[in-house]
């Protein structure tokens, strides 16, 4: 019973070390946590972030009753969120983003274009979360360890989150990471910087990803 009404709640146990807790479309609640915690403790979890899910709850059931004047176009995921599309016509290809609200300032409305400049649009905010995040990587896996520092390229890519070529120094990371949340592709970016240590997924590969990311399986989740 959540805020005086029955929930749906879905426990699954993982090899992690935390709690995470998150909130379905239709209010139900999604519990992840390790595989011995017990039932109370799991509740207990639970209903210490009663006030969290309430308004969360509420904040989805406005977003998704509200009207929203001029959109005109799908909802789409941003960074493990639901966001509305809105389509302009524009001199200039560009997307604005405000809210819950992702505006499409286009010169024609071709699928072909809104495409390009969505993948545009991901690809950037993509290469900044890299660049703010491959500084701690270059440092604690590279420098530490004599490796050269990797290039980094974003691509869109359908059959695999990220690469990397050891003999090249050289890792790729999909533009499709920005769909999810973004602690999703901060793992993916370790997992291909570990690639250059341990070029395999043996033992060794996952203890050395979960020696600097305890709760990758967690964000590795969200991916699958």
């Amino acid at each position: 019973m959540i805020g005086g009404a029955p929930r749906q709640v879905e426990i699954v146990h993982k090899q992690i070390r935390n709690l995470y807790l998150r909130i379905g479309e239709n209010g139900s609640i999604r519990v992840s946590c390790p595989g011995s915690m017990k039932q109370k403790e799991i509740e207990n979890f639970i209903y210490s972030k009663e006030s969290w899910i309430l308004s969360t709850s509420l904040k989805q059931k406005s977003r998704e009753s509200k009207n929203k004047e001029g959109v005109t176009g799908p909802l789409i995921w941003w960074l493990g969120e639901q966001k509305y599309i809105r389509y302009e016509q524009s001199r200039k290809d560009w997307i604005f983003l405000d809210g819950d609200i992702m505006t499409f300032y286009l010169k024609d409305f071709s699928d072909e274009r809104i495409t390009r400049t969505f993948r545009r649009f991901a690809a950037e905010k993509l290469s900044e979360m890299i660049r703010s995040r491959r500084v701690q990587w270059d440092e604690e896996i590279c420098r530490k360890n004599d490796i050269p520092l990797p290039s980094i390229t974003v691509r869109y890519m359908t059959s695999r989150w990220g690469s990397c070529t050891p003999s090249k120094s050289h890792i790729s990371m999909s533009i499709r990471l920005m769909h999810y949340p973004i602690q999703s592709a901060e793992y993916v970016l370790l997992h291909e910087y570990v690639h250059l240590l341990v070029p395999n997924h043996s033992k060794r590969f996952y203890q050395t990803v979960g020696s600097h990311m305890p709760d990758f399986q967690e964000y590795d989740s969200y991916l699958k």
